[in-house]
């Protein structure tokens, strides 16, 4: 009797209702600190680095995690990031060998729990009824070391986990390296530079600000004489013009075994959009004593890696492939480098080309690369507002695989060989005729600029940076690796929001391809007929304005091509959007259907199997 009941399908329904809502309810009581991460980056997964530097913290950290959870029920989306913010939190407690002590506070409106979350300085969102809804957290250590996350922000969700431990890393600024940067870009004033720091609207690069909470940051003055003694790290990015005596001292550091990160631009965008020539850098006879060359005025053009941006119109026509703008993918770059290994894409903007130079004596490995779609142009044609058609039409790929940044290390000699002598600089730091190197060369600079890898967004009075590539994390786990810290490397890397969907971008290439040829053709077809009118025309001996019968004939015979071409052409663009649009509902169908159809098929296996043992 009973068995014939189980066996009912109401029953069995019932049943499974039941047994899942129970299992959710033991789940979030007992199990809310496990999860599966199906992720490709392992967005929700502790890395190797996180745990190595919890577990190695000198100090016990606190950390008091505010939030609203009753003013943040009406809001699933704030409740479900809350609740996922103090599951994070417990992972690091857990991870941390005892070395986080953590408190959740919910702090009821007018309360003294309020009260000390403003105190700290957090920031809370103004509810209807007059309450405020907190979702902000408080580290600090023994040390009066603090740091707070005022409110967080869902455009960061995929940054928890770096947001959160890089604020435990920079607690303790005793350790911290020290580097010194050179450079004329407007980094620590903004692209307004000075003008807009006088008007209170300067932003500093968001790069800038990020070394200034890793490291030690000391600004290098365009006159400097010498480089500071206290110097872990050099970071040289588009240097002003050098003076002999400055281009030695930076010879003398890096032959003393002096770790340098330097970047150097055929072109850089940052510096003066407007500019009628280009904005270039270099470090003069020192490339050639390194044993590396960077061919001077040229900048690279690439196909295959080009960025998509808005230029020449509006919707779906005005948006161009710049060959001159570069989104690197992983697959250009050294896969078993600590670095670049951590890194998904790269943005460069006009970069130029690094090359071994014969007879070198150092070590030359390329970290980041183009394809082999890919040219080089004189520098001048990323001047002003360049023809993205026309660029991609004069591409004519060489099948090179350019060099954009690279490792150079090994036994090199000094650029100012007629300079050193026995008593040389100070006697206690003699000048030295050679020595081993070990520094990071890069093509671009325009990697630095915000506009090109970062999405900024004001929240609540603070400035919300999304990334959109991993030039920050580069940067940083460059710096972080040459200075001999590695503990954020692989941290640093994870969680891009911007990724690209390769099967589309080579439909529309494709499409696009066929689309500027025929475009090429019409204008060749359009020269032609008008420089054949004005033949036609300049053999009239009257120099009357009345067309005669062969000229009409040519005008009639013209106009027909062109409209035929432009039909071709409306075909190509017709064709590229059916398969973007056919790709598209084909994934959509994958993503939405296919687990449904999967579970309704499995179910009607399981009863078909079932009828028959009945039978």
């Amino acid at each position: 009797m009973v068995q014939n009941l189980l066996m009912r399908p109401a029953i069995q329904l019932f049943m499974a209702v039941l047994l899942f809502f129970s299992v959710t309810i033991v789940a979030d009581r007992y199990l809310r600190g496990t999860s599966i991460d199906l992720t490709a980056d392992g967005l929700f997964t502790l890395s190797d680095g996180t745990r190595h530097l919890l577990t190695g913290l000198d100090e016990p950290v606190s950390i008091d995690f505010y939030f609203s959870r009753a003013q943040a029920t009406p809001y699933p989306q704030l409740l479900s990031y809350g609740k996922r913010i103090e599951d994070m939190l417990r992972a690091l407690r857990a991870a941390s060998d005892g070395n986080i002590e953590l408190s959740i506070i919910d702090p009821e409106p007018f309360s003294e729990a309020e009260d000390d979350a403003v105190a700290a300085g957090l920031k809370g969102v103004p509810l209807g009824d007059g309450a405020m809804l907190y979702m902000g957290l408080i580290i600090s250590d023994t040390l009066d070391g603090q740091a707070t996350i005022p409110f967080f922000s869902e455009e960061r969700e995929k940054f928890l986990e770096y947001d959160l431990v890089k604020r435990i890393a920079t607690l303790d600024t005793e350790g911290q390296k020290n580097l010194t940067l050179l450079t004329s870009l407007p980094m620590q004033l903004g692209p307004g530079g000075p003008q807009a720091a006088m008007q209170g609207r300067s932003q500093p690069y968001v790069l800038y600000q990020q070394l200034g909470e890793f490291f030690k940051l000391e600004d290098l003055p365009a006159d400097f004489e010498e480089i500071p003694s206290a110097t872990d790290i050099l970071m040289v990015v588009h240097p002003p013009a050098l003076s002999e005596e400055q281009l030695f001292a930076l010879d003398q550091y890096v032959l003393k075994g002096g770790r340098a990160l330097i970047f150097l631009d055929p072109h850089s965008e940052a510096m003066n959009p407007r500019a009628a020539t280009p904005s270039s850098s270099s470090l003069g006879k020192l490339l050639a004593a390194w044993g590396v060359t960077m061919p001077e005025g040229k900048v690279v053009g690439d196909a295959s890696l080009a960025q998509r941006v808005q230029m020449g119109g509006y919707g779906p026509d005005g948006i161009k492939d710049y060959v001159f703008w570069l989104s690197i993918r992983n697959d250009f770059m050294l896969e078993d480098d600590i670095v670049t290994g951590s890194v998904d894409v790269l943005n460069f903007a006009s970069p130029g080309v690094l090359q071994q130079a014969e007879g070198a004596t150092t070590s030359f490995t390329p970290l980041v690369r183009t394809s082999a779609v890919a040219m080089l142009y004189d520098a001048s044609r990323a001047v002003g507002q360049p023809d993205p058609d026309s660029l991609l039409r004069d591409l004519e790929p060489t099948g090179e695989h350019y060099t954009l940044m690279a490792r150079v290390s090994g036994d090199a000699k000094t650029a100012f060989p007629e300079r050193i002598k026995a008593e040389a600089g100070p006697v206690s730091s003699p000048a030295i005729a050679e020595g081993t190197i070990n520094i990071v060369l890069g093509s671009d600079t325009d990697l630095f600029d915000d506009r090109f890898w970062v999405q900024l967004q004001e929240l609540l009075g603070q400035r919300i940076v999304v990334p959109m590539a991993g030039n920050g994390s580069f940067i940083l786990n460059m710096a972080d690796h040459i200075s001999g810290s590695e503990a954020l490397l692989q941290l640093r890397g994870r969680g891009i929001s911007k990724r690209p969907f390769d099967v589309v971008d080579t439909l529309r290439r494709d499409a696009e391809a066929k689309y500027l040829s025929e475009e090429q053709l019409l204008q060749n077809e359009l020269t032609a007929a008008e420089q054949r009118i004005v033949e036609l025309e300049s053999q009239n001996p009257e120099g009357g304005g009345i067309l005669s019968q062969e000229q009409e004939a040519e005008i009639e015979q013209f106009r027909g091509q062109l409209l035929e071409t432009r039909k071709a052409l409306r075909e190509v663009k017709r064709g590229l959007r059916a398969e973007i649009v056919g790709l598209g509902k084909w994934l959509a169908f994958l993503n939405i259907a296919l687990i449904p159809i999967a579970v309704i098929i499995l179910v009607l296996v399981r009863l078909y199997f079932h009828r028959r043992s009945l039978v």
